[in-house]
């Protein structure tokens, strides 16, 4: 799934939002550089995900798939 999603910069000099259209996939953390000072940064979105079960699952009522729900801004930190 391919979202545009709006970020804060993590620089204490820039703290800039900026939005990028990225791939979600299931590593669940975005690698991300800010357009205005070039600072790199890691977005976690582990936090917005939920577990969802879909039409169709089985009796158990397993989780089958994920859903993303973004706020309207994405905190950034410094990689490690």
């Amino acid at each position: 799934m391919e979202k545009r999603l709006t970020f804060k910069c993590c620089n204490t000099k820039c703290k800039r939002t900026y939005t990028l259209f990225r791939e979600i996939t299931n590593e669940q953390a975005l690698i991300v550089a800010c357009p205005y000072c070039n600072t790199e940064a890691v977005a976690d979105l582990k936090p917005y995900r939920t577990k969802t079960v879909m039409r169709g699952g089985n009796a158990a009522g397993q989780a089958l798939g994920d859903q993303f729900q973004f706020p309207d801004v994405i905190p950034t930190q410094p990689p490690d």
